[in-house]
């Protein structure tokens, strides 16, 4: 572990936990940063040592887990701390408009999923010393997110249905936690920057665009021809556009925190699932 930072004021960083890749990725990331890690179960509030900075991380568990996350924002809310940098998301945006969707942006989520994430960061709104950080769709934070979904796919050789018509900006669990923990650090050294920020990759794309950069990687891990069938979702007729890209210029401006590409390191973490799916089938 780095050697703490005493610059830090203040030094620990309480984490509230999502339970799936977003928390390891934090925590390493923070331990290289030199700060004090706790970790808390949405379950475990009462523990929090007091003075410290938070990131709550818990709405980004799954949508069984949102009720719990609201509770959590809830109880926040009447918590003394240095301060709350809360995890929020894209779909608090109804979606479907050809731009950009920066901070000022009225959110109208129409989805359940959107609802719920917008009620997350309501509850947290009377704090004054608040951050909050929406996020493009993250693409690998549990076995069931997209990434793990190609691949599972692909290993299996079996057809996988994507969306081909709606555009975002999807973010790693790893640049994620880049983005959170360059924050923090910020906080911890006296920087005052309260408000709503974007962050997604600089280059948009579609889920089937990014399953057909995923393929391409994967193949190369392997001697033997592997095909896969990508189908786009069936068209109802009924299906409306419901891309959100994200504006990341404000997150630049304050913390001068630049966007990176989802292509970037995506080798690595595609190898890096195929070895523990792999794992996962010998061990069947």
């Amino acid at each position: 572990m780095s050697e703490l930072n005493s610059g830090y004021r203040p030094s620990t960083v309480a984490v509230i936990t999502a339970g799936n890749e977003i928390d390891g990725a934090l925590q390493k990331r923070l331990q290289r940063a030199g700060l004090r890690i706790q970790l808390l179960a949405p379950s475990e509030l009462e523990q929090l040592r007091p003075g410290s900075i938070v990131i709550n991380a818990s709405a980004c568990a799954d949508a069984q887990g949102m009720p719990e996350a609201l509770q959590v924002a809830r109880l926040l809310a009447q918590t003394l701390c240095a301060h709350v940098i809360h995890l929020s998301s894209y779909q608090v945006f109804g979606g479907g408009e050809p731009r950009r969707y920066d901070e000022d942006d009225a959110a109208d989520p129409r989805a359940r999923c959107g609802q719920q994430w917008l009620s997350c960061e309501r509850a947290l709104g009377a704090l004054d010393n608040l951050t909050i950080l929406r996020f493009g769709w993250v693409v690998d934070s549990s076995r069931d997110a997209l990434l793990g979904r190609i691949l599972r796919s692909f290993v299996a050789g079996e057809p996988i249905a994507l969306d081909g018509c709606n555009s975002g900006n999807p973010v790693t669990a790893l640049d994620l936690a880049r983005v959170v923990v360059a924050v923090s650090q910020q906080l911890a050294s006296g920087a005052c920057a309260n408000g709503i920020y974007h962050y997604g990759s600089s280059d948009s794309c579609t889920a089937m665009e990014f399953a057909l950069e995923v393929v391409e990687r994967a193949r190369s891990f392997y001697d033997e021809e592997r095909l896969v069938q990508l189908n786009p979702l069936e068209d109802s007729g009924e299906r409306r556009d419901r891309s959100v890209v994200l504006a990341c210029g404000k997150l630049r401006d304050v913390f001068g925190i630049q966007q990176h590409s989802w292509r970037q390191g995506l080798t690595r973490q595609v190898e890096l699932w195929l070895e523990r799916l792999e794992a996962e089938r010998s061990t069947h």
